[in-house]
């Protein structure tokens, strides 16, 4: 699936660390990286036992975008011919938020261009204290890819998404977590235990209940309030049935933790 440039790791509980492990030049995008990124989103997504994925840098940086000292090699593998060109650079956003569980990103330091389009595609973003993100597509000339302009607009609003991109005035942890960009600001060194203990709680909640209510949220970006609302209902007729439902009143009248099995 990947190689020395994106570290994978099971852990316990189902949780899944992925690292992208380019520290030299702060994680920028090789073509190993985006062709890793896509086969574990793909290899995830039919795997039962995954609960929960955080992504994560090596060293100073979460990743600071296309890498830019690479250019002729990057933009020969994006065109080459017969392939899906939205797919091969835009995909990976569409395919994490597809995926049946939480994506948390554990934002360790820059994250820049395309590596802020990847914090955002994740469903999370806890930031250690001395990240930034940098929406610096247009000081290169370039406009926002990896789906950016549609993940920023809807978490912060399409006219402060404009000027965040217009300026590409880079943003810190505070101002993130003001704008709701972040979830948690964490001490540096308290940020990637955070972020796995968050995991950790998360894959210990009933995963169909879990995966449906992040299908529903990202439904209601573009549903009405009636859409929305059957919605939920069709998938509040399917969990009503299964055993981890049954599962979770009983351990409540028992006053006890559940113990959810996705059933």
């Amino acid at each position: 699936m990947s190689d020395d440039h994106l570290l994978i790791e099971r852990r316990a509980n189902g949780v899944v660390l992925a690292t992208l492990n380019r520290p030299e030049v702060l994680n920028a995008l090789s073509p190993r990286i985006r062709t890793g990124l896509r086969e574990l989103a793909a290899d995830l997504k039919g795997d039962p036992e995954v609960r929960a994925l955080v992504i994560t840098g090596a060293g100073r940086g979460f990743c600071s975008g296309a890498d830019l000292s690479n250019r002729d090699e990057r933009v020969a593998e994006e065109s080459l011919p017969g392939l899906n060109t939205t797919v091969l650079r835009y995909g990976f956003a569409a395919e994490l938020q597809a995926l049946e569980f939480p994506v948390i990103a554990a934002v360790n330091g820059a994250a820049a261009g395309a590596g802020f389009a990847i914090a955002l595609a994740c469903d999370m973003r806890i930031m250690s204290e001395r990240a930034r993100f940098h929406p610096g597509f247009l000081k290169i000339g370039l406009g926002p890819d990896w789906a950016a302009s549609w993940t920023l607009a809807r978490l912060v609003g399409h006219s402060k998404a404009m000027e965040l991109f217009w300026t590409s005035d880079p943003i810190d942890a505070d101002q993130a977590l003001a704008l709701g960009l972040a979830n948690r600001v964490a001490p540096h060194d308290e940020l990637l235990p955070e972020a796995l203990a968050l995991a950790d709680r998360l894959a210990g909640m009933a995963p169909f209940a879990v995966g449906l209510t992040k299908r529903a949220i990202y439904a209601a970006l573009n549903n009405d309030a009636t859409e929305q609302a059957q919605l939920e209902e069709l998938y509040q007729s399917w969990l009503r049935g299964s055993l981890d439902a049954r599962e979770g009143a009983r351990s409540f009248v028992e006053k006890r933790d559940p113990q959810f099995q996705r059933r």
